[in-house]
């Protein structure tokens, strides 16, 4: 889970630590993103990162309204992809679904053992990489989730892709896929992000490796963390070629509290994000 800085010349270069050549890493993992996950600092100082989030809540709240409410004894099943500290997780369970947990980072999954209804997700949990989900069954759950952009922190539009089909895969037909993003072109509110949002159109001209959307930047003692950052039409392209019908796109507001309000006046240039709402025919 992860989110841009708000103000880019606030923060410093950060030394890049030893890690995995780029070679080993997983698929569609960048090198920022693996140490994220191997970061016990991470995982130990999220819940007070969380609490400076605006977007923290209304997630959750338009989640549990999106969805459709759950069957007795636990019968509808929710996989939440990047379950980071089970934040989502336990607010689905609350309220009666059965769950299942992804992340790549030990460090985030043992924080949902410890945290509260820690008991409960023994056997819900799956230590696994996001573009490389073969291990899960087709058609095993009835619901999923993939909050706070951690879609963004896939590097490359094809593994992007290769993981909403198996998330496509995954969910039962007549199943519903809530996806957040953050809007690419909500950096032209303030001169520091306006910056970043042309270095990344210059160096996806001049690099391979590089697509519009794409930052790097130092975030909570990470050197060179990896984000992608949406359009509104890469989203509904990406959904759409996945075998996702999309119901509706709800656009939220430039910091990313509140849906936006006049949702229909130009918001790919004026939402701080967007959280998807598909169908699985």
């Amino acid at each position: 889970m992860n989110q841009p800085p708000q103000n880019s010349t606030t923060q410093a270069a950060l030394p890049v630590s030893h890690r995995r050549p780029a070679w080993r890493l997983p698929a569609g993992v960048a090198p920022g993103t693996w140490e994220y996950t191997r970061q016990d600092s991470i995982a130990s100082g999220y819940q007070d990162f969380l609490a400076q989030t605006p977007l923290i809540g209304l997630d959750t709240r338009l989640t549990l309204q999106e969805l459709p409410p759950p069957a007795d004894d636990r019968q509808t099943r929710v996989i939440d992809l990047g379950c980071g500290d089970g934040r989502t997780l336990r607010s689905l369970w609350d309220v009666g679904y059965d769950v299942l947990g992804v992340d790549l980072s030990e460090p985030m999954l043992g924080r949902v053992i410890a945290g509260e209804h820690g008991e409960a997700f023994h056997g819900r949990l799956i230590r696994a990489n996001l573009v490389e989900l073969g291990c899960l069954a087709d058609a095993s759950v009835d619901h999923a989730v993939c909050l706070f952009s951690t879609i963004g922190m896939i590097r490359g539009r094809n593994f992007r892709q290769e993981f909403i089909c198996h998330v496509a895969r995954l969910v039962r037909p007549g199943g519903t896929f809530i996806l957040h993003v953050h809007n690419r072109n909500s950096a032209w509110r303030d001169r520091p992000s306006s910056r970043a949002w042309i270095q990344s159109a210059w160096a996806s001209l001049r690099k391979k490796d590089r697509e519009m959307g794409d930052r790097v930047y130092a975030y909570r003692g990470l050197a060179d963390m990896f984000l992608h950052t949406y359009s509104l039409g890469e989203l509904r392209q990406d959904l759409q070629r996945s075998g996702w019908r999309i119901d509706k796109i709800i656009p939220l507001a430039p910091n990313s509290d509140a849906e936006l309000s006049r949702p229909s006046w130009l918001p790919g240039l004026r939402a701080g994000g967007f959280l998807a709402i598909a169908k699985r025919p």
